[in-house]
């Protein structure tokens, strides 16, 4: 009995003595971000406007998110003006795709998890909303976000009090040198060039030019596509050149995404960037834009 309980007291000081030296290698100013948010389970967004602080933060799957947006996305943007809110793919995604993020930000969620691994759409979004400052990881909302009292709804923009829908117009003239979707030596590229609009669902819409048959250096276009937009401050703006196929999918050549309150005005060269993010220079677009508010 004398040896069990020697057994024990030496187990346990052994216990102590891992646990005194993983206290010892943790950092302390990681461990002083710990408390700057705190996670809470959600009840209903009645509930939170009495009882959450601001500094909690309630995580929900895309699909949840999305129930809340259809049944009640005024509340949910209210919500997100006092409290944090953090969106994270399904559990279905067993292939790491990614969802749209732009249904969340419409929402004014402030933390949007995505599959950084997984290129394609989603990630082309939230690179080119993050890339107006540096990509320093923050952007501020829209002030009718920020403020509780404006109710704004995503699926109802015209009902804001500020509400001034603008048009967009670009006129895609010509592309430059642009790259080879096939390793074949005698592959060239039959262009064309579609312009998304990514925002309220109001807002979401493309358009695409006519292609140019066999001319990667210098295709020209002169086509013009118009745009309505109710809600501007949460429009992107995505430039996608694809080769196009008679018989099967579009390859795809290259993309630029960018908000459209970075846009400039007039004529603009649109750099193109890969799949994956990463320059394909000297490869780019050449443009002119109009932005002009709806009468």
């Amino acid at each position: 009995e004398a040896a069990e309980i020697d057994e024990e007291n030496l187990h346990r000081d052994s216990v102590r003595r891992r646990m005194k030296k993983s206290k010892q290698r943790l950092s302390k100013e990681l461990s002083d971000c710990v408390v700057y948010c705190k996670s809470v389970h959600f009840i209903s967004f009645r509930h939170s406007q009495s009882h959450f602080k601001f500094y909690e933060v309630t995580s929900f799957t895309e699909s949840k998110a999305r129930k809340h947006l259809r049944e009640a996305g005024a509340e949910f943007v209210c919500h997100n003006s006092r409290q944090l809110t953090r969106i994270y793919p399904t559990g279905f995604r067993t292939d790491s795709s990614n969802f749209n993020p732009q249904e969340m930000w419409n929402a004014g969620c402030q933390i949007v998890a995505l599959n950084f691994q997984t290129a394609g759409e989603g990630m082309d979004l939230n690179d080119g909303l993050f890339s107006q400052n540096g990509q320093c990881g923050y952007v501020l909302k829209p002030s009718f976000m920020r403020d509780n009292e404006k109710r704004f709804d995503p699926d109802m923009p015209q009902k804001r009090d500020d509400y001034q829908p603008v048009v967009l117009t670009i006129q895609v003239i010509s592309g430059q040198q642009l790259p080879k979707v096939n390793i074949k030596k005698d592959s060239i590229v039959d262009p064309l060039v579609r312009v998304e609009i990514h925002g309220v669902p109001m807002d979401q819409a493309k358009q695409e030019t006519r292609y140019i048959e066999n001319n990667g250096f210098n295709p020209v276009w002169y086509d013009t596509l118009h745009f309505t937009i109710h809600a501007p401050e949460l429009a992107i703006v995505r430039f996608v050149v694809e080769d196009y196929d008679k018989t099967s999918k579009n390859d795809f050549v290259g993309q630029y995404t960018l908000p459209l309150s970075c846009m400039q005005q007039g004529y603009r060269h649109i750099h193109l960037l890969s799949r994956d993010g990463t320059s394909i220079s000297p490869s780019s677009l050449f443009v002119h834009v109009r932005i002009k508010d709806l009468e």
